[in-house]
């Protein structure tokens, strides 16, 4: 009987000792996602959230060879039509000649990475003088980067504003995609420009009211 008791004892203390080492034996973890991963899953989801216009420089926006004409088409007012052209170029400046079949304007433009500057506007330059050595008359920024929506600045007549990067826009021209809006806000007025990666500006509509005055593309001719 003894005899049979010990073994007992015995098989006892070898059950509580494998109970004992299973419950003390390591547990095995999930491997937790590395911080990295997570990082990148994060930086996709901002990506999604702030897009941003097609890797184009600036200067594509508004293409300033000599040479390069534009015809638009307007309506709602009779000098809505107009034509430009650009007449001189020396470096990161050129001079367009705009004509509107009642006056002919010069401006000069100044173009660098991160903007497009109108430097000198004359009201009536009916011939061919060159501007470009002119001293600065203005200092209005066209465009300005960075090319995403939301990105705004001030000029002297109001406040601009990347409205949109993506917009479609319908001309005699053609239909052109992924253009950049830019809204021009000013006392009374509102202004919106579109412009086209290697065309320039395919449409302009000025919004007064009830007055709606538009110039849209219809001929164009990028020289290289």
């Amino acid at each position: 009987m003894r005899k049979v008791l010990s073994l007992i004892a015995i098989a006892l203390v070898l059950i509580f000792t494998i109970a004992l080492f299973a419950a003390c034996a390591p547990k095995t973890e999930p491997t937790p996602t590395p911080p990295q991963e997570n990082q990148e899953e994060e930086n996709k989801e901002e990506e999604v959230e702030q897009p941003q216009a097609e890797e184009n420089e600036i200067s594509e926006y508004f293409p300033l060879t000599q040479g390069s004409t534009w015809k638009y088409k307007g309506e709602g007012n009779e000098y809505a039509s107009f034509s430009r052209e650009v007449l001189f170029t020396e470096g990161n400046k050129a001079q367009i000649r705009e004509d509107n079949g009642g006056t002919v304007s010069a401006a000069v433009f100044t173009i660098s990475e991160n903007d497009i500057i109108r430097t000198f506007f004359q009201g009536e330059a009916y011939g061919e003088t060159n501007f470009l050595d002119e001293e600065p008359t203005e200092n209005t920024v066209i465009l300005k980067t960075p090319l995403e929506k939301g990105t705004k600045w001030e000029e002297p007549n109001g406040i601009r504003e990347i409205e949109s990067i993506d917009e479609t826009v319908e001309t005699p021209a053609g239909e052109f995609t992924d253009c950049i809006k830019v809204k021009i806000t000013s006392t009374g007025s509102t202004l919106y420009e579109y412009f086209k990666a290697g065309v320039g500006m395919v449409k302009r509509e000025f919004i007064s009211g009830d007055t709606k005055v538009t110039s849209s593309l219809e001929e164009y001719d990028i020289k290289e």
